[in-house]
This record gives structure tokens, sequence and C-alpha cells, in this order.
């Protein structure tokens, strides 16, 4: 049996929900419960940050100069 879950915010009573496309056809049963806003965070999927334990702060300071460095290297002083 396939089932999904999709959490989302209503804000109108018609939905488009791409993910039944795999159910057209067939019989279902659609469940609706309510959550409060922070179910949703902490279940969400996002890429904010996820690299930040991996970062050097003493590299941050050179970012700043960063592009005029790489232009200026690649394309010389004109």
């Amino acid at each position: 049996m396939l089932s999904i879950k999709i959490k989302r915010k209503i804000l109108s009573p018609n939905l488009r929900v791409s993910e039944l496309k795999d159910f057209i056809g067939k019989y279902v049963e659609i469940t609706v419960n309510e959550i409060t806003p922070k179910e949703i965070k902490s279940t969400a999927k996002t890429a904010a940050g996820i690299l930040s334990k991996y970062g050097d702060i003493e590299k941050r300071k050179l970012e700043k100069d960063a592009w005029q460095m790489m232009i200026t290297e690649k394309h010389g002083n004109h």
C-alpha cells in the first residue's frame, strides 16, 4: 500500500496536490489532522545552515574580498 504525508498550511478550501498523481484512478482515504507550527519546523527539510558546522571562522574574513581577488587573479589589474 502506497502512503504519503504532506504538511502545508491551508490557505483555501481548494487544494492542488501534485503528490496525488500516483493515486489517480484509485480509491483513497484522505485524513486531515491539524498540527502545530512547532511540529512543522522540526520535520521540515531545509538547506539553510546545514553546512555551517564545516565553516571556518578564520576564512570568513577573506570572503569579503574574495570576488575582487578572484577577478584580479583571473584578468589582472586593468
